[in-house]
């Protein structure tokens, strides 16, 4: 199923210069009588990563230990442009990934789901907190083997949406916790329940050693489209060989709750994942 494409596109990209133009307004009002820094393509994030969250932009391998699906995700997120001085910074990013949901069968392999998912953000470091404003674009499908082993039958599932978030450390839990926000103005298939509110955090961040630490997170999701049901996400796993909040991460995560997938939206499991996450 392709992703759609039309009036739409031009929406997206009228949001996007919003967007940029929101990160220079705001920083130069701020910071009127003062020197602003400009970091293109900067090393840093300045807002984190939720980590227990399925729908993260990263790259990770999931095994769903209670039967013989795989979670492949392919994708990341980079900052590309940066607007800093003492006290406040300003950054326009990209993340974009592809969720890819696997059935290994003796002597097969099944693709069964196919999911995208693009973000634009906006973040901004101040003193205390890091906030988030943003649009984004999901497109969910079955893949051919899904249709045609499986027998499913294809439903148009596609959001685009506008995202607010804001994520603070907590040095007494060792991590931070967040809440976010978003508004799919355009919601297949349930065109009028539109919101998805969020909230979770890590914490611990446990050395135990110069190359390992223990960690744990926690992803609460609360979706108008399924009366306001939730999926909740509980993680517990190791950072490895951790640089500038790059590395790698082995991980345990309890997923309880409605489907993430959106051809699945309204079906309710719980699984148990073995996941290797590679922190980019």
């Amino acid at each position: 199923m392709p992703c759609a494409i039309g009036p739409r596109t031009s929406v997206r990209s009228h949001l996007s210069r919003r967007l940029a133009l929101v990160a220079l307004v705001t920083c130069s009002t701020v910071l009127t009588y003062t020197q602003v820094s400009v970091d293109i393509l900067p090393a840093r994030k300045i807002y984190p990563v939720y980590r227990a969250d399925a729908l993260a932009h990263q790259l990770s391998i999931s095994r769903v230990t209670d039967n013989r699906e795989w979670i492949g995700v392919i994708g990341g997120s980079v900052p590309l442009l940066e607007l800093s001085e003492p006290g406040c910074t300003a950054s326009l990013g990209i993340g974009a990934s592809v969720f890819n949901r696997i059935i290994k069968t003796p002597g097969h392999i099944t693709l069964s789901t196919v999911d995208y998912r693009f973000d634009l953000p906006v973040d901004f470091k101040l003193p205390a907190v890091a906030l988030r404003v943003g649009y984004g674009h999901i497109s969910n499908h079955y893949a051919d083997d899904g249709n045609e082993v499986l027998h499913l039958q294809s439903i148009s599932s596609v959001k685009d949406y506008v995202q607010a978030g804001l994520a603070r450390d907590i040095a007494v839990i060792g991590g931070m916790v967040y809440i976010n926000a978003a508004y799919n103005y355009h919601n297949e298939p349930l065109r009028d329940r539109r919101w998805i509110l969020q909230a979770g955090g890590d914490f611990g961040n446990y050395p135990l050693s110069t190359w390992a630490q223990l960690y744990g997170a926690i992803d609460l999701k609360i979706k108008e489209e399924v009366n306001w049901g939730s999926t909740q996400s509980y993680q517990v796993g190791f950072i490895l060989a951790s640089r500038d909040n790059r590395g790698f991460r082995v991980a345990y995560t309890l997923r309880t709750g409605f489907e993430e997938r959106g051809q699945l939206y309204d079906l309710s499991v719980t699984n148990h994942l073995i996941s290797l996450f590679i922190d980019l």
